[in-house]
């Protein structure tokens, strides 16, 4: 133990450069890792005021939920009933297999952090701004915020969230009203009262944007397109248990794709759900992921990653009703990218999903980053280049030690890294090695001081 002249440690500093989900969830962990004897400063930096919401969780529309059932969301490991105990204490009906609103979720959110355990000695602070370079001094590293405040960190961890989709320059320049980002502004405003809307794209951003534009615009007729014309699949309303034990094995892409449609094959034989095998096999995906060479990596990139994301990205049943209601009656036409001509359509909305992380133009830290070669893109161009531990690689191929990555820009690294459970599994992993080091090496002075005995 510490001598009682002793002066009390200084805290670790660490600044979260980011402020939705993948930013609470990661300072619920960091927490976990703070005491008297190790006490920690977390500084989270957001563009927007608030702190939680992020993008995803901020739309107030009543129809807009999450994706997935209540039981799977906790932000906090270890805790399964984390959110189920939150809603419940509020008034809400909620079971495990619910689908809550994301309005409430993001208020969830907002609440989980303001209720971290903050021991004593230790600090939890914001500030509302854009960071613009992190940089390495002797001192450690240097955040700068907009153009005159600088954050001192001991580790960085880029929660950085998802970019909006990839630039269309052709349509920017056709003069027609196009949105290049359904999320920019208000949606009703930007389309108008036009009565045919093309939407670009058709996964779960368009079912977004369908579900806004319908309640505003119900005579508005929607042609949603892509290169594969596919919905995603729908989530089943159910009462079971949420978890099944089966996994493919390890093997090349096509063993594995193969393992899968054989189970999926016996379990609807025996009256099951094929859904129940693709959550079952996406709870072992990134361990497929990183077992595979790159060769199979690219493979699964080319020839099944669509299909793995329409099956698993599902729209919850409630926009699986309205999305097949809207097709039945025509209100909505769901066709492949060669069979329509945006020129035919007085507006056009870029529903085509987040953009790759290294895209430059929409992230001035990403930009000044990969300018100076501090980071790079993954070599599949999804996400940044990480070594095992989630840290960025820069341009030299050296790691950068001090600055972890969460959420959309691990995709390379892993491939499911964007919902709460990825977030889990990261902040705690994150964590455990940003602050493990750190008592390890307090442990060996403090043994090397004699200060062990004392």
């Amino acid at each position: 133990m510490r001598k009682i002249h002793d002066a009390p440690p200084e805290p670790f500093r660490v600044v979260i450069v980011g402020g939705g989900a993948a930013a609470v969830v990661a300072a619920v962990h960091l927490f976990r890792q703070a005491d008297a004897e190790n006490p920690l400063e977390v500084h989270i930096v957001e563009r927007r005021g608030q702190v939680g919401p992020g993008l995803a969780y901020r739309t107030t529309h009543p129809r807009h939920l999450v994706n997935n059932f209540a039981g799977r969301l906790s932000a906090v490991d270890g805790d399964p009933d984390h959110l189920l105990r939150w809603c419940r204490a509020r008034g809400h009906t909620i079971e495990p297999t619910s689908f809550v609103h994301r309005r409430t979720y993001g208020a969830y959110l907002v609440d989980v952090l303001a209720d971290i355990d903050v021991p004593e000695g230790s600090a939890l602070s914001r500030t509302t701004g854009t960071v613009r370079d992190v940089v390495r001094t002797e001192a450690g590293l240097d955040v700068h915020v907009d153009r005159d405040q600088r954050l001192r960190a001991d580790k960085v961890v880029l929660a950085l969230g998802n970019p909006p989709p990839r630039r269309d320059l052709e349509l920017e320049r056709s003069g027609r009203a196009y949105v290049g980002d359904p999320w920019s502004g208000d949606l009703h405003e930007l389309v108008g009262e036009a009565t045919d809307v093309l939407l670009l794209g058709t996964g779960l951003t368009m079912v977004d944007v369908v579900t806004t534009l319908h309640d505003r615009l119900p005579l508005t007729r929607f042609t949603a397109t892509s290169r594969s014309g596919l919905l995603p699949a729908a989530h089943r309303r159910m009462t079971g248990r949420l978890h099944d034990t089966f996994h493919p094995g390890l093997g090349s892409v096509p063993v594995v794709v193969g393992a899968v449609h054989a189970r999926i094959e016996e379990v609807v034989t025996d009256g099951g759900d094929w859904r129940d095998v693709i959550d079952s096999v996406r709870a072992s995906a990134n361990d497929l992921w990183q077992s595979w060479a790159p060769a199979d990596q690219e493979r699964f990139v080319v020839e099944v990653s669509r299909a793995w994301e329409v099956a698993r990205h599902r729209m919850p049943p409630e926009a699986a009703d309205l999305i097949n209601r809207l097709v039945r009656s025509g209100r909505l036409r769901i066709t492949r990218s060669d069979q329509v001509n945006p020129a035919h359509f007085p507006r056009v909305v870029n529903c085509t999903g987040p953009a790759p992380v290294p895209t430059r133009g929409w992230n001035p830290l990403v930009d000044r980053l990969l300018d100076r070669g501090t980071t790079r893109a993954h070599r599949l161009g999804l996400g940044l280049d990480l070594d095992e531990h989630g840290r960025m690689i820069g341009k030299d191929g050296n790691v950068e030690p001090d600055v972890y990555v969460l959420g959309a820009a691990r995709r390379g690294l892993e491939w499911e890294v964007t919902a709460i459970p990825d977030l889990r599994s990261q902040s705690v992993r994150m964590a455990d090695h940003a602050l493990g080091a750190r008592k390890t090496a307090q442990l060996a002075e403090l043994s090397r001081s004699g200060s062990l005995l004392a």
